[in-house]
């Protein structure tokens, strides 16, 4: 079992062990019930793994609280070459999990996860049957398990489950008792412990052998002060206490003077240790924390900081950290999920909803705005995460920041629900949670909170007839269509992405709605619409500018003409040029609506329309 640079094994069949000692006993094996067999073949992971986790309802129940009361559960593999590399110096016994696990902490600092293995009984019919081994592996800084503990050949893949009835285990002096109490659980299978002839071979309890010292750590450093980025890093492995939260410090500010700075730190390998150091209290941990938070901000370090352990490791800051460190925390998560879908699902797979939502309601002002800011990048593009957020109970802290927030907290809470209602199962929840009358208040407020909250009521009035009646009653078309100004007459002017979501809303709001058509109208919205096409902008202003014109002139004659007269046509004709095909089929529509208006027929000869026009007959989409 010891290929080169792993942990140094010590046989049982061979050798003899420390007399004072954790001694394997029958009773680190638990049965699922009464038929499962202790001892015979077993199989972890159990079939079908990991889908019969939920639908084995014999297997859910014995992991769950009323047995074996699990808190986190992974398939582990063996040790990396590169973790067997650095345990190879600590004595591994194969048949002493528990004291495995204290001595690789001892050696390297990881901490011990206390649970089990968990088996399927493969000689009982599938499914029915399962055995749990009790098990103490180790945690990498980066929060990732690693189990050194030799197994059997077959089970090289094993379910741990960790657990809190997985503390209690005392060392005992060796005795005849122990020898034999060993050689009945070795006999119960799950360890790399056989004889010549097959047979368990217990541990020689009469010939004690004293198990080689860990060498001794290297000089603690401390700070000078004119250190580079290499050597903080180097005082964050080994300076002393005060030196790494000076060095952590240090580094935080680095990180976050800019993306070049936040590449010399992960290129000079600081990730590890900055996540090594969030176990750490005070200071230090904060420092830490604001560093990752900054590296996160940059999407060419997600990745790797996902891979170093990032989302578990906040993930933890959240449930145990201090109130300071929870929004950093918060923030990190936030930052990892920007436009990046895996780590989105690895995020809420990790367990961060919970605590993400507690801070909503428990938490100071700076820790509501990151828990919104990160459930609004988790719910972006990705309806599994709009689901379960709503689920977790986000909905209802959320509407109440609209409304008790400050204007940054108001930001972020309304982003988060203009993303939450783009799932279709949630538009309903967040009006009923009155929403809506939060929303419309902020659309003359300006700045950031305008911005989102004119999204927010886009995605609600989205196909949802219910939600577009109640956004008319809340008064919301005249302040949606004041936020089309590119110069109001109070007030700066809106931005470009809040004129096109007001822009959108006021799209969803006039789809074959005659009276709303008629009343957006004589707000003066067309003139407005007309000019977002005019102007030198993003693509999706355009199309939501169009989109609104387009249902404002659906079969409404008085709409049709005054949206023509305005001087739609040209841009709507140059709009069929432009790369975007959602540009081209939303311009192609307003003028198929225009079209349909004697007046407007010339008009759209002459601005050139029917060459691209022909041409999207070819190549364009079927809409």
């Amino acid at each position: 079992f010891s290929p080169l640079g792993c942990p140094r094994v010590e046989r049982a069949s061979g050798g003899s062990v420390s007399m004072s000692r954790y001694w394997p006993e029958p009773s680190d094996v638990r049965r699922s019930n009464e038929s499962a067999a202790a001892a015979g073949a077993l199989a972890s992971p159990p079939k079908g793994w990991p889908g019969c986790f939920s639908s084995n309802a014999a297997l859910k129940a014995f992991m769950g609280k009323k047995a074996l009361n699990g808190k986190r559960v992974r398939l582990t593999g063996t040790p990396s070459a590169e973790d067997a590399s650095k345990a190879s110096a600590v004595t591994i016994e194969p048949d002493d999990p528990f004291g495995n696990a204290e001595r690789v902490q001892a050696a390297l600092g990881w901490a011990i996860v206390k649970g089990f293995v968990v088996y399927e009984c493969a000689d009982q019919a599938e499914g029915t049957s399962f055995v749990a081994h009790l098990r103490w592996w180790n945690a990498r800084e980066s929060g990732v398990w690693v189990d050194f503990t030799p197994r059997p050949a077959d089970a090289q893949q094993m379910v741990l489950l960790e657990s809190a009835h997985a503390e209690a285990k005392t060392k005992k002096e060796a005795s005849a008792a122990t020898a034999e109490a060993a050689a009945a659980r070795l006999a119960l299978g799950g360890f790399l412990t056989q004889a010549a002839n097959g047979k368990p071979a217990p541990p020689d309890a009469k010939a004690p052998k004293q198990q080689s010292a860990p060498p001794p750590p290297p000089p603690r450093l401390d700070l000078k002060g004119s250190e580079g980025v290499e050597e903080l890093v180097l005082l964050l492995r080994r300076g002393t206490a005060e030196a790494q939260g000076k060095a952590a410090a240090a580094i935080a500010a680095a990180a976050a003077a800019g993306a070049d700075e936040a590449r010399q730190v992960v290129g000079a390998g600081g990730v590890a240790p900055l996540l090594l150091l969030l176990r750490a209290k005070g200071d230090a941990q904060e420092h830490a924390a604001r560093a990752i938070m900054s590296m996160a901000d940059s999407p060419e370090h997600q990745a790797s900081l996902s891979a170093a352990g990032a989302i578990p490791a906040a993930v933890g800051l959240l449930r145990s950290g201090s109130l300071g460190v929870q929004d950093v925390a918060a923030g990190i998560l936030g930052n990892l999920a920007i436009q990046s879908e895996p780590n989105q699902t690895a995020i809420v797979a990790a367990g961060a909803l919970p605590g993400l939502v507690s801070l909503l309601a428990k938490g100071a002002a700076p820790a509501k705005e990151q828990a919104c800011f990160a459930l609004w990048n988790l719910a972006c593009q990705h309806p599994p995460n709009q689901l379960a957020i709503a689920e977790a109970g986000a909905v209802r802290p959320l509407v109440a920041l609209l409304s008790k927030g400050t204007p940054p907290v108001q930001e972020e809470a309304a982003g988060a629900l203009m993303n939450l209602a783009a799932h279709p199962d949630n538009k309903r929840a967040i009006a009923a949670a009155n929403a809506i009358a939060a929303l419309v208040p902020m659309l003359s407020q300006g700045g950031g909170p305008a911005e989102q909250a004119a999204g927010a009521l886009m995605n609600l009035a989205s196909n949802n007839a219910l939600n577009q009646a109640s956004i008319v009653k809340a008064e919301a078309l005249s302040p949606l269509v004041a936020l089309l100004q590119t110069a109001p007459k109070s007030g700066e002017p809106a931005s470009r992405r809040a004129r096109e979501y007001a822009a959108g809303a006021l799209m969803n709001l006039c789809l074959k709605q005659k009276p709303l058509q008629d009343r957006v109208a004589a707000a003066g919205a067309v003139p407005l619409l007309v000019g977002m096409l005019s102007e030198q902008a993003e693509g999706a202003q355009y199309e939501e500018a169009a989109g609104a014109l387009t249902n404002l002139a659906d079969t409404h004659e008085e709409n049709q003409a005054a949206v023509g007269k305005a001087g739609a046509v040209p841009p709507l004709a140059a709009l069929l040029r432009k790369p975007s095909a959602s540009a081209q089929e939303e311009a192609a529509g307003t003028l198929m609506n225009l079209a349909a208006c004697d007046a407007n027929k010339d008009a759209i000869v002459s601005a050139g329309a029917l060459p691209p026009l022909v041409a999207l007959l070819g190549s364009g989409s079927a809409a």
